[in-house]
């Protein structure tokens, strides 16, 4: 069998797992549940879905581990040196055939995945860029001009994705029962998607012991959060705009950490020129279901913000799913000349949307 290039991309809602050959084209693809070592009911359980997702992929294929030439690992969890090092760890024992491995935090895998050339025509010079991406979570994740990783993880402080949305949602919901925030229709809203009578009875539905929604259902209440700011509810409103700006703030961080301009002035470490060839601007692609879905209110948010906080930014929408750009960095550290074609045959040859959908 010639050469095959795995990419895996894990979170806490699923982890899924992409095989194509040097053309791009998809061969195999498999999924499995939480591979987040945080998030997941323990670090072994989460190996034990990243590998599942694999062989899975492995067996749709008709592959083996020896088959693969290049794998590429972008990870929920892999937020400090010794989270790198426990899975690099657990790959070699899992998947001792597998050769040389690269394993990074799950924001890296949508640098990728705005498309294989900058917005204002720029090749993105080794997948330099910034990501943001707004999921159950978010990351925000960037590679410098010359090569400089970084990731936000835990040096974000604000609550995120849809979770995170959902979560200051029910905070002002608790606020305004006990008449320390405003009234909000957001109230009502979140009575009905979760079965509640009254507020009370939705809070003991969060906090109670032998009670609790998991992520995935917290995250599935965005909609009417959404739906709340469309109609114009003001505290729904601030919550949107207010992600929105945050993620645009660290946009800004992570493509200065990792040695670009953002605002016309030198970068952390750099020359002082404004993009990937000193010319274009920042890549900054925006990727997951929060942020790509068609009139989001939070992309809204960010893109009026950019402009005043980020004044370099090139936004653009992904127009690949993470897992891909998973790929398409296992293809790059195997030499691979990532050129328009090979972006054409993944999207060509993509799993079916059910295969991705939370």
């Amino acid at each position: 069998m010639e050469p095959l290039h795995l990419g895996v991309d894990a979170g806490n809602s699923k982890t899924v797992a992409l095989l194509c050959d040097e053309e791009g084209r998809v061969v195999g693809y498999g999924r499995s549940g939480n591979g987040d070592i945080y998030g997941a009911e323990s670090a072994p359980a989460a190996v034990d879905a990243v590998v599942a997702a694999v062989n899975e992929a492995l067996t749709s294929a008709g592959a083996r581990v020896a088959d693969v030439r290049a794998a590429a690992f972008r990870l929920a969890g892999v937020d400090w040196p010794e989270d790198h090092a426990y899975w690099m760890d657990a790959l070699a024992r899992r998947l001792p055939e597998l050769r040389a491995p690269s394993v990074l935090n799950d924001g890296f895998a949508a640098i990728r995945c705005g498309g294989p050339e900058g917005p204002d025509g720029a090749g993105v010079a080794g997948g330099a860029g910034v990501a943001v991406i707004g999921g159950t979570g978010s990351a925000v994740a960037g590679r410098g001009p010359t090569g400089t990783e970084w990731s936000m993880s835990f040096w974000i402080q604000d609550a995120h994705g849809a979770s995170g949305l959902v979560g200051s949602a029910l905070r002002a919901v608790y606020r305004a029962e006990l008449d320390l925030g405003p009234a909000t229709a957001l109230t009502a809203r979140l009575l009905a998607f979760f079965g509640a009578s009254d507020v009370e009875a939705l809070l003991h539905s969060f906090t109670g012991r032998a009670t609790g929604h998991g992520w995935a259902r917290q995250a599935a209440a965005a909609r009417e959060v959404v739906a709340a700011a469309g109609d114009g509810d003001e505290v729904a409103t601030a919550l949107v705009r207010d992600q929105g700006r945050h993620l645009a703030d660290y946009a800004r961080v992570t493509a200065r950490r990792v040695g670009f301009a953002v605002d016309g002035g030198a970068a952390d470490g750099a020359d002082g020129t404004s993009g990937v060839d000193g010319r274009s601007g920042v890549p900054v692609v925006l990727a997951g279901p929060v942020l790509c879905a068609p009139g989001s209110p939070v992309t809204a948010a960010l893109m009026d913000a950019l402009p005043e906080v980020f004044p370099s930014a090139r936004p653009r929408l992904a127009t690949l799913p993470p897992v891909s750009g998973a790929v398409l960095d296992a293809l790059a550290e195997a030499g691979v000349d990532l050129v328009p074609a090979v972006y054409e045959r993944l999207r060509a040859t993509a799993p079916p949307p059910a295969f991705l959908a939370t």
